[in-house]
């Protein structure tokens, strides 16, 4: 019998027990750093637009300067892409030896950094280039939108394009939810065996995972009316939970994939952990 999501969340308040400074600092930690890139990214883009305004204006033939300025945006995005992208495993690995008894620290949060950053870095691209895909049709409909002066048939056919992009990132997360755990248990794999693994292991477990998803909705509607701060204590919750679900995923799956011992399950782990 698979694992309920209530029992998995229980299993995560267990494991956050006497932990919350640590996972509220972290968490902080990296929404500081991130929000540094995000200004940076801001301010740059806010002068770029400036200054291509003035360029325009000015009448100025030269199409160096904007080149320049449009190389500038594109590098300081791929550093914003890059903090993120190296900073998510770290955040996950900290949830990771949380659950498997692992003396978690702030140290936690530089994993992805340490710890092959090409291959997470990758990873993370891969995800969102996944995303952009789904997003094409959404696109293209949007641009013929804009040039047809949105006609009534294009703003339906946009509002059904919408939902389809809405359907296939979720459809597309959930079957990549577990990558970036398994690269990080095993950083000597490549990229696309984490995702394939990953696609196995969602296999008949799709549906669990987006009622998880799902049951977490009235929290992040109080995070939002926090103006955010609810966040702090929100995320460690959830991805407790998510690190959890993966474990239990695991160890369900171990005589078909090799990953553990197909006589030791998460489930007996955990109970005797708590005796």
């Amino acid at each position: 019998m698979k694992t309920t999501s209530s029992e998995l969340k229980r299993r995560a308040k267990a494991r956050l027990k006497g932990r919350y400074g640590l996972c509220v600092g972290t968490e902080f930690i990296a929404s500081a750093v991130l929000s540094v890139f995000f200004l940076i990214y801001f301010m740059i883009a806010l002068f770029v637009g400036v200054a291509n305004t003035a360029l325009f204006a000015g009448g100025s033939e030269s199409g160096a300067g904007f080149i320049i300025m449009q190389l500038v945006i594109i590098f300081f995005s791929i550093i914003l892409v890059g903090a993120m992208g190296l900073l998510m495993p770290g955040i996950m690995k900290l949830y990771y030896n949380i659950s498997t008894e692992q003396n978690p620290g702030f140290s936690d949060l530089l994993f992805g950094l340490k710890n092959k950053p090409l291959k997470f870095l990758g990873l993370y691209m891969a995800q969102m280039l996944i995303g952009v895909v789904c997003a094409i049709p959404y696109i293209i409909v949007f641009v013929v939108a804009v040039i047809t002066d949105y006609m009534p048939v294009m703003v339906v056919l946009l509002i059904l394009m919408y939902f389809v992009l809405l359907a296939g990132a979720i459809i597309s997360s959930i079957y990549l939810s577990q990558s970036m755990y398994i690269l990080i248990e095993a950083t000597d794999k490549g990229v696309f065996q984490s995702i394939r693994e990953s696609a196995e292991m969602m296999r008949g477990n799709k549906g669990r995972l987006f009622y998880i998803y799902l049951s977490f909705t009235g929290m992040v509607l109080l995070g939002y009316l926090s103006l955010g701060i609810g966040f702090l204590w929100i995320l460690p919750y959830a991805h407790a939970t998510f690190t959890e679900f993966y474990l239990d995923l695991k160890s369900e799956q171990a005589p078909k994939t090799g990953y553990d011992q197909p006589d030791v399950s998460y489930e007996s782990m955990w109970n005797q952990g708590n005796q």
